[in-house]
């Protein structure tokens, strides 16, 4: 009989195994025929993935700097399944179709646990249904062919639920014969068998399908109980939706443990949520901030921008049901429906029902996921895909209640169907008419591969490469269309080590201007421009129109697309950074010529160019410490600023080796840096000579470089001049933009003055983010000001700008040493404290923070935003008290 039950469960594996390779063969021929461009957040996710390569090709697993950086590459979106694309990427090379091959993994995992499942609430006959179903549903297939987070999630839920659903029955088994797999000795019994009768007496003596209070702990529990807290935390890891789906046979089980006074597997359950938080916890620790603020974005804004149902409105709770056709298609969902309903009228009373709790089980499952995502007011058709694999098994079970005498033919029947109709979802087969008659069974988007005229996006990318061979460029994108959008722009940029990166700009209208300055390079299209938002077209129409009929763009190259309209790239006239070869080599970096203009105006950018020249290294990792120093210094007044700082790397930090040779290096280079650099408000007036000190990123060396004799004359009487050069005026246009460090140390003037600093700082770093794709200009900031506060060290200006460089940088311990200088020296601002505090906070140091904001208290206690954390400091601590008192001034927070 043992070995009877072998040969059968050995049998079973190689259908299932059939079944996947049947899938994949399917998947990967379309993939192989699809000359598709990846849509929006398709290609962020494969971008997500080259990170994660790029990671993973000098791991340093016991740094913690390391792993820090390592889940700050996705901050909003947990990794794990980029992580796991990169094996695939590294034997099979880069690419959108070879991403894709880790679906190939999820579909094993997503297979093996549905049969799993089938297997141990049913009968392997009901697995084997299930994991067929599982890669004809339309819902799944289609996102199958897409690389999106939703497939990926789906499994890694299932096997989840499955791990759950293990635990759930490790108590209370007869040691012999514990499955309702042991009654069924080969695949097809309960196909041909005469009399159900007997399966019936058989299945009601199968175990008790619930914790015994009375039994002890078995080994396999504890087993189980271990592997659904990681695969708990791994699938969370996927996608923080998962616990919408998990959430109520969780609690479900934790009520019935208390109920029934099973202390022991409440403990474990509760344990198995903690190795969740373990697995998961690293990565949420790092980014919590974001993700509650990304949380919000991606679902009340994206909720009320697609104009979703309302949660007081039938349509919101009625979404996902009226999705249910196109997801499982007709054949698959009426047909198992009308066995069941066959199958309840022959039943002789409720207790001859087959698998009664395995049912209830996988409905606690299905309706719980199904409420709490209509419950959730951002709605998509995939959201719901994830609780597709629990409904395929009871559908499966549904399928075999039909009558025996004709119930092979049915499932078989039903199954053709649906493979028929996934064959006319894939491909465009029949035409019109093919379209048409697949409607009527499978309703529904078909997900045909793409089969016409490449789309010209490597082409774009190569062509900004070959003309900017040794820089890093970023391409502002106007359209954001399906196949031309900033997103996919940018993936193929990365394809290319990561040369040029797509940004979407143009889409706040008085933000216009400062995106025309910031980036060189532009891609504008004719035609409909897709999906972009009302509140945006007046600011993308003004972009367009500046790039298109200004005087400071030319057109590069046009490309007619498939669709016929014409996508064109545009490069700035006057290049910002230009970098040429020389013939001779160099020793070290010189500064061969500065153009500025002779007099210069307080608080108003001053256009200036410098050439510098070297070796490639050094200009590469090299900053410059510039300063225009009054020669007069020592009779400058108190309260006016002697000098006027112009730190930042060289080229601005846009040096780029590309896909050069090493011995294209050998030679020395010459940069041309175009830029604006800023006279202080408070500046005094008189003649400013020139200063540069050069400092190399990666080894700490400096050494001073010699200038060319220039001077800049500051006016005494400036406010004719400010009125005319006010940034902002249309007169103004042509000039070079600041450069982002002088940018960054201009925003931290604000910080000591509070919330009402902080505006303006939160309305402009988005803004200068999207310039700078890498925000490597906070660390130009942070290595200079360091460099600065070495030799003043009680400069509470750049200290507050250290500070705000490396809190951009999310650099918790490096901030906190930084803000603690600055409590020093601005010792009687209260703010100084509450941003130490902050700091605390985010790193998860709630008691620190507390002993923090002390001083700020005894300043002010009267202060919203130092009550505030206070009460978040407490709340953490659990203090409930002290944080419900603290966190009523949230009222009177103005923000």
């Amino acid at each position: 009989m043992a070995q009877q039950h072998r040969d059968s469960e050995g049998k079973s594996l190689l259908v299932l195994g059939i079944i996947w390779l049947l899938g994949a063969i399917s998947d990967r021929l379309w993939f192989a025929l699809d000359r598709s461009v990846p849509a929006w957040d398709q290609a962020d996710y494969l971008t997500s993935t080259l990170k994660y390569l790029q990671a993973l090709q000098h791991p340093q697993w016991l740094s913690g700097e390391w792993w820090t950086n390592f889940w700050l590459l996705s901050t909003k979106i947990p990794p794990l399944a980029y992580i796991l694309t990169v094996p695939f990427l590294q034997v099979f090379g880069t690419g959108g179709d070879r991403a894709t091959l880790v679906h190939l993994l999820f579909s094993a995992i997503l297979l093996a646990s549905v049969y799993s499942l089938g297997a141990q609430l049913f009968n392997r006959q009901v697995g084997l249904w299930a994991a067929a179903i599982c890669v004809l549903l339309p819902g799944l297939y289609r996102f199958r062919l897409q690389f999106l987070l939703d497939y990926p999630l789906t499994a890694a839920i299932t096997f989840a639920f499955y791990c759950l659903t293990m635990w759930k029955a490790s108590e209370g088994k007869k040691e012999e014969g514990s499955s309702a797999t042991d009654f069924i000795t080969d695949v097809t019994d309960v196909t041909d068998a005469t009399d159900r009768t007997l399966l019936e007496e058989r299945t009601k003596k199968k175990y008790k399908f619930s914790p015994s209070p009375t039994l002890p702990l078995s080994p396999s529990s504890f087993f189980w109980a271990i592997a659904f807290g990681i695969s708990l935390g791994l699938s969370i890891l996927v996608k923080h939706t998962t616990v919408l789906f998990l959430f109520t046979p969780i609690v479900w089980l934790a009520v019935g443990a208390v109920r029934q006074k099973a202390w022991g597997r409440l403990a474990q359950l509760a344990g198995s949520l903690l190795l969740s938080v373990a697995v998961f916890g690293p990565w949420a620790k790092t980014n919590w901030l974001l993700i509650l603020t990304g949380g919000k974005r991606a679902t009340l804004d994206s909720a009320i921008a697609e104009g979703d149902p309302a949660l007081n409105t039938i349509d919101a709770w009625i979404y996902y049901g009226k999705h249910l056709p196109e997801h499982i298609s007709w054949p698959l969902l009426l047909v198992p429906l009308v066995g069941l309903i066959l199958y309840w009228r022959r039943r002789q009373d409720s207790s001859s029902i087959l698998h009664l709790n395995s049912c209830r089980w996988l409905a606690v499952f299905w309706v719980g996921a199904y409420l709490i995502n209509s419950l959730n007011i951002n709605k998509d058709d995939r959201y719901g895909i994830p609780y597709l694999p629990v409904l395929s098994i009871f559908l499966a079970y549904c399928l075999t209640l039909w009558p025996s005498r004709w119930g092979r033919e049915i499932r078989w029947g039903t199954i053709g169907l649906a493979i028929l109709a996934m064959l006319f979802h894939m491909w465009p087969l029949g035409g019109a008419l093919g379209h048409s008659l697949v409607q009527i069974i499978s309703p529904g988007n078909s997900h045909y591969p793409y089969l016409g005229k490449e789309w010209p996006h490597r082409e774009v990318i190569a062509e900004i490469i070959d003309r900017e061979p040794y820089l890093q460029s970023t391409l502002g994108v106007l359209p954001s269309t399906p196949e031309i959008n900033q997103h996919n722009l940018n993936f193929y940029g990365a394809l290319v080590n990561f040369q040029v990166y797509g940004r979407q700009v143009g889409t706040n209208l008085k933000d216009v201007p400062q995106d025309v300055r910031s980036l060189s390079w532009f891609v504008t299209k004719s035609g409909p421009q897709g999906s972009i938002r009302e509140r945006i077209k007046q600011a993308q129409n003004a972009a367009v129109t500046a790039i298109e009929k200004g005087d400071k763009f030319e057109l590069d190259k046009t490309w007619i697309l498939p669709d016929y309209t014409n996508l064109n790239l545009y490069r700035k006239r006057v290049q910002p950074v230009e970098i040429q070869p020389l013939n001779e080599a160099r020793s070290q970096v010189q500064l061969d010529r500065v153009t500025v203009a002779a007099k210069a105006v307080p608080g108003v950018a001053l256009p200036v160019t410098y050439t510098w020249s070297g070796p490639w290294q050094q200009l590469q990792s090299g900053l410059v410490l510039v300063t225009w120093q009054n020669q007069q210094s020592g009779d400058i007044p108190p309260g006016q600023t002697f000098r006027i700082l112009h730190d930042r790397a060289i080229g601005q930090g846009t040096l780029h080796p590309g896909i050069l040779e090493a011995d294209k290096f050998a030679v020395g280079f010459r940069v041309v840096d175009r830029t604006a650099m800023l006279p202080p408000a408070n500046i005094a007036p008189g003649t400013y000579n020139l200063q540069a000190t050069y400092l190399n990123r990666k080894t700490g060396e400096t050494y001073p470089i010699n200038v060319p004799a220039i001077s800049v004359n500051i006016e005494t009487d400036p406010l004719d001049m400010r009125s005319k050069a006010e940034p902002g005026n249309e007169d103004n246009t042509d000039k070079p933009e600041l450069d982002l460090v002088t940018q960054l140390r201009a925003m931290a003037v604000n910080l000591p003055k509070g919330l009402p600093g902080l505006e303006p700082v939160f309305e402009q770093i988005g803004r200068i983010n999207q310039y700078d794709p890498i925000q490597d200009y906070t660390v130009q900031a942070e290595q200079a000001l360091e460099y600065r506060l070495q030799q003043e060290p009680n400069n509470l200006e750049l200290a507050y700008a250290l500070a705000f460089s490396r809190v951009l940088q999310q650099n918790v311990k490096s901030a906190i040493a930084a803000l603690e200088k600055v409590t020093q020296l601005d010792s009687q601002n209260p703010y100084a404290y509450a941003y130490l505090a902050f700091v605390h906070l985010y790193g998860w140091h709630p008691k620190a923070a507390q002993t923090a904001l002390k001083p700020a208290l005894a300043l002010n206690s009267n202060l919203p935003e130092i009550r505030v954390l206070n009460g978040v400091a407490a709340l953490m601590q659990g203090n409930l008290i002290q944080a419900w008192q603290d966190l009523q001034y949230l009222k009177k927070l103005k923000v």
